[in-house]
């Protein structure tokens, strides 16, 4: 039997205590410790599961800093991963939803990086892809982790014949459909979700406003047009609480074929740079393959497959 108690029941050694194998302890402590200083959880949001006292599971709840709804579970762990039945996995899973629903959590989504990286170094990849898929999660997107790292020895800026207008410049509502034509066609399994639930529309301001709870400066979010005045695409760099991000570049259908992706990606990247960034990050759905050239053409790796999933809303 699973018993359970939180951090602010006992203590955040105890909750760690989990991945004490782990050689990446120290991180996952300095990550847990960064989303508690940040408020992207709280101590009543970490679970942990015991068994005769013994800490055997963890996970615990993220949202936006300061925000008191959660999106997502991080952190999880089990200290037998060889389980055949995963039992704690489930118990605690279950514990965890439980606690989301009580605050009025809607879908909460779990990401699976490969190999481990950081922040949350996630071992034992097909047994946690299990879990997830057993806990009632399906995959919302297959998709590719992307990096640059800006030093003197990347090669010179490629020139773009794009011009640019930012959003204080178009307003909203303009953006916003600008946002909504770049998704006609997309090739990205996420966006493809959201708009068949939504709308074109509809999933561009949702994402839109979704968007705006990224750390970011309005005129870095642009539209871009050719020569002749056309629009050509959407530009919106950010930042998350842990990087610098591409959060989104899309290229209208009218445009697409011509290479504007990977320069929208450039803008992009030169507006973090210009902002002190260090290190840049951006994601995109494996099978988009116009995506995947563009961050390549752009100077970016590819680090990680990032696996991502949802789970519904409990009825």
């Amino acid at each position: 039997m699973v018993d359970f108690a939180t951090v602010e029941d006992v203590s955040l050694d105890a909750f760690l205590s989990v991945s004490a194998a782990s050689p990446h302890q120290e991180q996952l402590r300095e990550y847990a410790e960064s989303l508690l200083q940040r408020r992207s959880t709280r101590p009543c949001w970490c679970v942990l599961g015991l068994e005769s006292g013994v800490p055997v599971a963890r996970a615990a709840l993220w949202a936006l800093p300061d925000e008191t709804v959660p999106t997502d579970v991080v952190l999880i762990d089990l200290l037998d991963w060889n389980d055949p039945e995963l039992a704690a996995g489930h118990a605690l899973v279950a514990r965890v939803h439980e606690a989301a629903n009580n605050l009025g959590a809607g879908a909460l989504r779990h990401h699976v990086d490969s190999p481990p990286r950081a922040p949350q170094y996630q071992d034992n990849e097909s047994a946690r892809v299990r879990l997830m898929t057993e806990a009632g999660y399906a995959l919302l997107r297959d998709g590719l982790r992307w990096r640059c790292t800006p030093s003197p020895a990347l090669e010179p800026r490629q020139e773009s014949l794009l011009t640019f207008r930012a959003l204080p410049e178009v307003g909203e509502e303009v953006f916003v459909e600008a946002i909504a034509t770049t998704y006609e066609g997309t090739r990205d399994a996420w966006l493809a979700r959201n708009i068949q639930a939504r709308g074109l529309v509809g999933a561009a301001r949702s994402d839109f406003l979704d968007y705006q709870e990224l750390d970011h400066l309005r005129k870095w979010w642009e539209l871009a047009y050719t020569e002749d005045g056309a629009l050509a695409g959407v530009v919106m760099p950010a930042r998350n609480p842990t990087s610098a991000v591409v959060a989104y570049v899309g290229v209208v259908p009218e445009q697409r074929g011509r290479g504007l992706a990977a320069q929208l990606v450039q803008r992009a990247t030169e507006q973090l740079i210009d902002s002190g960034a260090d290190e840049i990050q951006g994601d995109c759905d494996r099978d988009n393959v116009p995506m995947v050239k563009a961050f390549r053409r752009a100077g970016y790796e590819q680090i990680a497959r990032r696996r991502s999933y949802e789970r519904a809303p409990a009825a």
